[in-house]
């Protein structure tokens, strides 16, 4: 007999090596196998097992106690030594490493729960969380791969919470670690398709012209690059075919009509623009509310209406100006509508549940794995179970084509899915029982329910999942060129989130609401307050209502965030604030209404018509001539004031019984958010105070009269303005509002109407900061400043009565005027405007060192964008033109008169003392040729590469005809090679002439782009080798090339950064010389402090601590410093090298033109350390062969000979090499070291900028030629 308790046993027995291995669970096929085989359920008692006999491997006692510890106390107990054990790299790491996974694994199914022990987890991994994320990405992505779960989800939304939550960044790591996750979240790949997809259809429209693909078209793919001639030899190295005698002419005196002639004899193609501009700036308008209105009819079709709230108001007419703009929202479908605790996911027996729950793309655990991969699953107001499947996609579909047909007339409107149980914590939980009565400072109106952590917790992490969910999908539909409108309090961690995908975006939030939290929301909601103060932060720049709400704002972050930098620009009323590496602008916008939408309706016949009818049906046939109709509109708020509205209303009767039978307030308060409990209760309060209100006033003489109309339906607009030309007041007085349009909207349509107004309304700070209601002046509206102040309510009610029509009418003309010059158009103008954002360099006097630097920072960060936009074929914002040019007449204004030269103060406190001067020339010239560079990539004329080469010319030290020379010289030698498998190149002196300071020595804008594009098309390996630091003012702060197209050697590429995961260093420097150079340093910075020698500070390269060597500048490239202070400063610093290491076993100066440099010898040969030994270093980490191929060195000083010498040692022949040199005696050190090696591809140049030139035309060769072989093979 087959003994079944046997078989079960064996069966547990195969399965339980599975169990031990974490995001390598089994997965139930059956509902039947998951009853069967219990431990195939990942439990706590798996990961408690998988912790202790982790530690138990690991030698660490585990108590017999522990068995009866929750799993999270045992996690805190063994996270931190499991940790520890990975970290030390022996032979127990990988059995730490397993224990890690566990722990990481239960973290990931426990996402409701345990963000925790997450956040300890992560802490616990310290600076290594690097090293990790790549070993144990793969894991996880194996299990959803094989096991179809969503660990990858769960891992991002977790470090995107602990992001939030901390403060911290831990999630570029997971980017640096796994590149391609950033590029799947961007949706790069699709992107990619779309702009090639594009530029296809562009070169296919422009085929009969010829070609004029652009130099830059960064959509290359590997198909197009293989038919321009490469191919693949035995080694792996790509050889290019020669090309030299392909009949492709370049004359840089070419004009355009000779060159079309050339074109069309087939001797000459186009070399093509620098910039492809096919894509123009849209705005990705992000809500949470939708423009529109769905409605399902009774026949089953789905019926879509223009909305008509206050931000559809504000934002259509900017969103409808362009139909490729797009409005992201939430349309109210959205994922399961029942709660699932994870607690039911484990104990789960069907189907549904598998062994390692999965997570959707928000990180929450899914019942049904198809369920994530559904768009619309659960439609709004459809509560009938459809078991039809065929009809359920019929359904859904015929929703699909209401949004295609409304989005063929419009703009693009496309919905935001997430989890119906998140959306209920994050609006109805979070935004409305929190952040709204909290940003009112109305806490009484909090919901209780946050008093409790746990769910304040919980529902906090449904509004970061949510913001998660919209902040992917603004990101996946943007290009780079687009701005990125964040609207209200309900997406404010958009921008954080956004940013950590893509710092380049520009991303714009503006709140409608106030900013006035209670002092207690930073203390008793921490876990939500401080992610907001910071995440506000992370936007490039942020809109308020008022000044007092900007002002509150800036307020708490000076309190809470004292590391912040708080900057105000007086002439433009903005602020800026920096913190942790980012900065954010932050404005004042009172928001207003589209004017014209207003007026045609208040001014056709019928409106006019239906005021009468309601004017005649609520105050009579013949009403009291001193009768006044009050009329008050809002939402059913408790915000809105509208409980103490009545109550002075009814006060205003008693005080003032003469107004009985005449005065009538219709009350119009539109139900909403009934759901919430506060706004019911409120509601009901308020209905209760009108009717007894109402019971308590009559007039005997006019029976019909009474004192209130109480609304709660909507009126459309044509109703609406139909009643404001009907009232004689209006009533707007809220506790603390936004702006409350409704204050405009009555006076727009009634110019004759008075304005009760509280302090609260934002519309009431933006007519007094107008000097419409002057303190001791003619005041055009009634303000009431205290509204629980029965008395002057009354008071206020009276005096608006009392009122005559002349003042009345005079003072509302004067209101309407304002706001028909201020209206929608003007508002979003001025805040789309980039003008206001600190991403616009202004005017401004450099006074000091460090308004100079941050000067050049500021630049440095626009050329960037720059570069990165013409590499990508995309617009360049005319901001960017702006703003070099504002800092370039800020520079040139700073000057001495009639000079290039600055006198700047060391620091802005001091009065008096020596002045640091610096010789700006260059620094202005680059200005210069970035803007003549601006004018020409953004040409339509193919031959704007050769037009812009020649502007260069202007900068050669002999003469136009040689730069020609010069560059044809460079073009001759680079033809000769044909292409590059190494390009090993100086930074200063050779690609850029040198700056008066290294700090302001920022690559240029078209320097970067040839550099960029002369990498990609003419060299495979490229590495800039500077004796400049890495960091810290070193060569990766100045410049401007993106990452990936070149290596980065610094400290005499002693220490090199390949990519943010890639980074090494030579190890053969012992602590102790590392020690002496920190020695020197000190002293040398003493020394600097002193008077006498304090302006070297300031000269050159000043003074720099590299890996292994030290920099002090003694001269500047103008010889400014007389010889005797540079021998002065030589002399004491030998003193303090000598003082320090007598004997010289340790360190070596050596001295150039412009610096003394203080060296540690090499630890075995006791040489210095030189850039021939960081090309070895180099060699050796990237597994590079110099003997084969053809390498390309340029250089301008003695310090790049070594460098040189070091490639011609393993491949004589195939060394071309470029110097940057007038300097004859340092030409024949390098004539002399080429034929040494019997090599004779050597070119000298006398600038930097004919090295660049001869880059673009090489550039432009290799382009052309590709085109001339497609063609041949084409009319083959």
């Amino acid at each position: 007999m087959v003994n079944v308790d046997e078989i079960a046993s064996t069966a547990e027995d195969c399965f339980n090596p599975l169990i031990d291995q974490p995001f390598r669970r089994p997965k139930a096929s059956s509902k039947n196998q998951m009853q069967q085989v219990a431990p195939c359920n990942f439990t706590t008692e798996t990961v408690k097992q998988s912790i202790k006999k982790t530690l138990k491997n690991l030698g660490e006692q585990v108590s017999d106690d522990s068995a009866d510890l929750e799993v999270e106390k045992l996690i805190e107990t063994g996270l931190e030594t499991i940790a520890n054990a990975w970290r030390k790299r022996d032979s127990n790491s990988e059995m730490a490493f397993q224990g890690l996974l566990g722990i990481l694994e239960y973290c990931l199914q426990h996402i409701f729960d345990s963000q925790e022990y997450f956040e300890k987890f992560v802490n616990a991994l310290g600076y290594n969380t690097v090293q990790f994320w790549r070993a144990a990405v793969p894991y996880i992505f194996d299990s959803d791969m094989s096991r179809g779960t969503k660990y990858r989800d769960g891992l991002l939304f977790s470090l995107t919470l602990y992001d939030v939550n901390t403060g911290r960044n831990r999630l570029k790591e997971l980017y640096a670690a796994v590149p391609g996750i950033r590029k799947s979240l961007l949706g790069v790949h699709a992107k990619r398709f779309g702009e090639q997809f594009h530029n296809l259809q562009r070169r296919r429209s422009r085929s009969q012209l010829g070609s004029q693909e652009s130099l830059n078209n960064s959509t290359q793919n590997s198909d197009e690059e293989e038919s321009e001639g490469n191919s693949t030899e035995a080694n792996g190295q790509v050889k290019r075919k020669n090309s030299r005698r392909t009949s492709v002419t370049f004359n840089l005196n070419t004009t355009e009509a000779e060159a079309a002639s050339e074109g069309e004899a087939g001797e000459s193609f186009p070399a093509g623009g620098l910039a492809n501009i096919h894509f123009q700036q849209r705005v990705i308008n992000v809500s949470n509310a939708p423009p529109v209105s769905l409605k399902k009819e009774k026949s089953g079709e789905w019926e879509i209406k223009q909305g008509s709230g206050g931000l559809v108001s504000c934002v259509d007419p900017v969103m409808s100006v362009n139909q490729e703009n797009i409005w992201l929202a939430n349309l109210g479908m959205n994922l399961q509508k029942q709660k699932l605790k994870s607690s039911d996911l484990l104990s789960a027996s069907d189907d549904a549940a598998i062994m390692a729950p999965t997570t959707n793309t928000l990180g929450l655990p899914l019942m049904k794995q198809n369920m994530a991969d559904i768009l619309f699953h659960v439609l709004a107001d459809d509560d009938k179970e459809e078991t039809d499947s065929s009809g359920k996609i019929k359904e859904e579909m015929s929703l699909l084509g209401v949004l295609n047909n409304y989005n063929k007339g419009n703009y693009k409107l496309n919905p935001v899915i997430v989890q119906e149980t998140d959306y209920n914590f994050y609006y109805g939980g979070i935004s409305n029982g929190l952040l709204w009565p909290a940003l009112h400072n109305l806490p009484e109106y909090i919901v209780a329910d946050y008093d409790d952590p746990k769910t304040l917790n919980e529902h906090w992490t449904a509004y970061v999942r949510v913001n998660y969910q919209f902040a992917i999908d603004a990101v996946r539909n943007s290009r780079p060129q687009d701005f990125i409108w964040i609207h209200d309090y309900h997406l404010m961690l958009t921008g954080m989130i956004m940013q950590g995908l893509d710092p380049n975006l520009e991303i714009g939030f503006f709140l409608h609401i106030p900013f006035l939290p209670p002092e207690d929301f930073f203390t008793k909601y921490r876990i939500c307050a401080f992610p907001i103060l910071r995440g506000l932060l992370r936007f490039t720049k942020v809109g308020f209502q008022t000044h007092r709400d900007r002002s509150k704002f800036i307020e708490f972050v000076r309190k809470y965030l004292p590391n912040a930098r708080v900057a105000y620009e007086e002439n433009i009323d903005t602020h800026t604030v920096t913190f942790q590496g980012w900065t954010c602008s932050l404005g004042v916008f009172p928001v207003s209404i589209k004017n014209e939408d207003f007026l045609g309706i208040a001014k056709a016949p019928e409106t006019v018509a239906k005021s009468h009818e309601i004017r005649k049906q609520i105050m009579g046939e013949n009403p009291p001539p001193d009768a006044r109709l009050f009329f008050s509109v809002e939402r059913f708020d408790y915000t809105k004031g509208i409980k103490e509205k009545l109550y002075g209303y009814r006060r205003y009767f008693e005080k003032y019984p003469d107004r009985i039978g005449k005065d009538v307030l219709l009350q119009v308060a539109v139900t909403n958010r009934r759901s919430v409990d506060t706004y019911k209760r409120y509601q009901d309060e308020c209905i209760e105070i009108a009717e007894k209100l109402n019971e308590e006033f009559h007039c005997p003489e006019n029976p019909d009269w009474k004192p209130l109309i109480f609304r709660t339906d909507g009126l459309q607009r044509a109703d609406l303005i139909a009643h404001y030309l009907a009232m004689d007041i209006g009533v707007v007085t809220p506790k603390k509002d936004g702006m409350n349009l409704v204050a405009k909207e009555m006076l727009i349509c009634n110019p004759f109407a008075g304005l009760i107004l509280s302090n609260g309304a934002g519309s009431e700070i933006q007519f007094t900061t107008a000097g419409l209601h002057p303190d001791d002046g003619d005041c055009t509206y009634h303000r009431l400043d205290d509204l629980y102040d029965v008395e002057k309510y009354a008071d206020v009610f009276y005096a608006a009565a009392t009122e005559s029509e002349d003042d009345r009418a005079r003072h509302g003309q004067r209101l309407s005027d304002f706001n028909m010059a201020n209206d929608i158009e003007r508002w979003s103008a001025a805040f789309l405007d980039p003008g206001w954002s600190h991403l616009v360099i202004h005017q401004s006097e450099i006074k000091t060192l460090d308004d100079f630097y941050s000067m050049m920072m500021r630049t440095r960060d626009v050329r960037r964008q720059i570069v990165e936009r013409v590499l990508k074929g995309i617009p360049i914002q005319s901001h960017f033109g702006i703003s070099l040019n504002n800092a370039k007449e800020s520079l040139l204004l700073s000057c001495k008169p009639n000079t290039t030269v600055l006198y700047l103060k060391p620091s802005s406190d001091q009065e008096d003392g020596e002045l640091a001067h610096f010789d700006i020339k260059m620094e202005l010239d680059e200005f210069e040729k970035d803007l003549n560079f601006l004018k020409f990539i953004q040409s339509d004329d193919v031959y704007n590469v050769e037009q812009f080469i020649n502007t260069l010319s202007l900068y050669h030290p002999v003469s136009d005809e040689k730069f020609r020379e010069e560059v044809i010289a460079i073009g001759d030698l680079f033809t000769d090679a044909d292409h590059f498998n190494f390009f090993f190149t100086d930074r200063d002196g050779t690609l850029k002439s040198y700056s008066c300071s290294y700090p302001a020595s920022v690559q240029p804008a078209y320097s970067g782009v040839i550099q960029a594009q002369f990498a990609r098309r003419c060299a495979q390996t490229c590495a800039i080798v500077t004796t400049a630091p890495m960091m810290q003012i070193g060569v990766l702060d100045v410049s401007t090339i993106p990452e990936g197209y070149y290596y980065y050697g610094a400290s005499a590429g002693r220490e090199w950064f390949i990519d943010p995961a890639t980074k090494f260093k030579d190890t053969s420097i012992p602590e102790n010389h590392l020690e002496l150079l920190d020695r020197i340093f000190m002293a040398i910075s003493e020394l600097l402090d002193d008077p006498k020698f304090r302006h070297f500070n300031w000269l050159g390269s000043g003074l720099q601590k590299h890996y292994g060597h030290i920099t002090v500048a003694h001269q500047d490239a103008f010889h400014s410093v007389p010889e005797s202070s540079a021998k002065a400063i030589d002399q004491k610093i030998r003193e303090i090298v000598s003082q320090v290491d007598p004997h010289e076993n340790v360190l070596s100066i050596k001295e150039s033109e412009t610096d003394i440099k203080i060296f540690l010898k090499s630890k075995l040969s006791g040489d210095i350390f030189d850039k021939g030994n960081g090309i070895r270093l180099l060699v050796r980490h990237m597994k590079c062969d110099l003997k084969n191929g053809t390498i390309l060195v340029c250089g301008d000083s003695e310090t790049d000979l070594p460098m040189l010498e070091e490639c011609l040692k393993g491949n004589p022949q195939g060394v071309f090499t470029v110097w940057v040199t007038t300097n004859e005696e340092l030409r024949i050190r390098v004539k002399e070291v080429c034929e040494q090696h019997n090599n004779k591809n050597f070119v000298f140049v006398s600038c930097p900028e004919v090295l660049l030139g001869g880059m673009a035309q090489a550039t432009i060769r290799e382009i052309s030629t590709g085109r001339f072989q497609r063609a041949a093979i084409l009319s083959e």
